[in-house]
């Protein structure tokens, strides 16, 4: 047994060397071949002058202290002009008030906004259970509860929306992980007995990709005059380094290399090697040609639960450098499973690389790319959407979701329960595109 556990220590040190080499064999190549880009910044929003020391509602952002969900809640002031405050949740004050410097830093150069937003803290664990989040939900006087603590891969309990169920504040989560998708739809019935909206799986992707396809879907069945015509689906997918977002989309990633890649073929669910299957898309503008490879992306499962008569839809994804891709392609080879699945370890690595992640990501930039195309028997369809910079996109995405629905169920809109974002009402889900459609460098939809 001795010798045993030995032979297994062995064999994870010697995987981990193999990803530290390849790191930083990678890093290396990036210095000789990439060429400095400028840091994007967001436009001026215009007309938000308002002013935040009286904020009519208040969100809870959990892992507000993160790149992401501190892109949420300074995205949440922008398109509340000032009228929501802002609570970041987590578990340490010190990274509150780096990330509370941070937001209002950004809010002043990026966007021209000198009003301080109002932002306080609440110590958050999100391993407690349901009672207790739902007293630090209503001890913090939250309207509402963006979730954005990643990584969501092999969770398996949806706690902190069944506690905002209970705690009767809407919901919105950029969750990437479909077991867990699935397990919060689960929870409608409650919702719908509590009178509350909640959409899970709704960032930037998944989210606003989702609600890419179903124009796109909705389009051709137009054209087609026929609303269950049966349609084929590719979604295709680029980010430049991490898109600015940090270590937890390096160690999400990491766990969805040892992870099936759920497709659909002929009308059926089929679960498929991640990183195979490579396909040369064309994203348009700077970004040109890119090869991306399958990898398992929630936006398949919610759209097959949420659109009829799916006959095939995929979901690729490549990143760059292009030796990056390498690298996946390589972990994938070499790395034991059990490895990569391991959400502790793959987050230690990916913090632990977060300086080399850092200098690569100001070397390719940040940009976001998403390719939706669709087809029915007689039409073709395409939807490009590009931002600069993918942590101010998620931002501003998932702000316009919890947006949305707190603006839909002051006009009882949106019926309560739990939703996938295609689900939503067109109204919403037109509104929610409009709002991410802000400061798009590439906003391309044809139909032939």
């Amino acid at each position: 047994m001795a010798s045993k556990t030995r032979w297994n220590r062995r064999r994870c040190h010697a995987a981990l060397s193999a990803i530290l080499f390849l790191f930083q064999n990678t890093v290396a190549s990036c210095f000789l071949i990439v060429s400095p880009s400028a840091v994007p910044k967001i436009s001026p929003l215009q007309g938000s002058s308002s002013s935040s020391d009286s904020p009519s509602q208040k969100i809870l952002v959990v892992g507000g202290n993160g790149r992401v969900g501190g892109s949420a809640a300074r995205h949440i002031h922008i398109l509340s002009e000032g009228n929501i405050g802002l609570i970041l949740g987590g578990r340490s004050e010190v990274s509150f008030e780096e990330s509370k410097a941070r937001i209002t830093s950004q809010l002043q150069q990026n966007n021209g906004i000198n009003t301080k937003p109002s932002i306080t803290f609440q110590a958050l664990n999100l391993n407690d259970d349901v009672p207790t989040l739902v007293k630090v939900i209503k001890k913090c006087g939250a309207d509402a509860v963006v979730h954005t603590a990643g990584p969501f891969q092999q969770r398996t309990k949806p706690t902190l929306l069944e506690a905002s169920i209970q705690a009767g504040v809407p919901y919105v989560d950029v969750c990437d992980e479909p077991p867990l998708c699935e397990a919060g739809r689960e929870l409608s019935d409650l919702a719908e007995e509590r009178g509350v909206v909640a959409v899970t799986a709704a960032g930037i992707w998944p989210g606003a990709s989702a609600l890419m396809a179903a124009q796109a879907v909705d389009t051709l069945r137009q054209r087609e005059n026929n609303n269950d015509a049966p349609v084929d689906v590719v979604m295709s997918f680029f980010t430049a380094g991490t898109g600015n977002a940090g270590a937890t989309i390096v160690s999400a990633t990491f766990l969805l290399l040892c992870q099936k890649a759920l497709t659909i073929a002929g009308g059926k669910i089929s679960e498929k090697e991640p990183w195979t299957e490579a396909m040369d898309v064309d994203f348009r503008g700077d970004q040109g040609v890119k090869t991306v490879r399958l990898l398992d992306n929630p936006d398949v499962f919610t759209l097959y639960n949420s659109i009829g008569n799916i006959n095939s839809l995929s979901s690729r994804f490549a990143t760059a450098p292009g030796l990056w891709n390498q690298l996946f392609g390589a972990m994938k080879q070499l790395v034991p499973r059990n490895i990569l699945a391991n959400t502790d370890l793959m987050q230690g690595l990916s913090l632990f690389s977060l300086p080399i992640i850092r200098a690569v990501d100001k070397l390719v930039g940040a940009t976001n790319a998403m390719r939706v195309d669709a087809s029915s028997s007689g039409h073709k369809c395409t939807f490009i959407v590009t931002h600069d910079d993918l942590e101010q996109c998620v931002g501003l995405a998932t702000a316009a979701f919890i947006i949305e629905i707190l603006q839909s169920g002051e006009m009882a809109k949106i019926k309560p329960g739990v939703y996938y974002p295609a689900e939503l009402p067109l109204s919403s889900r037109e509104s929610i595109l409009e709002q991410v459609k802000r400061d798009a460098i590439v906003w391309d939809f044809d139909v032939l």
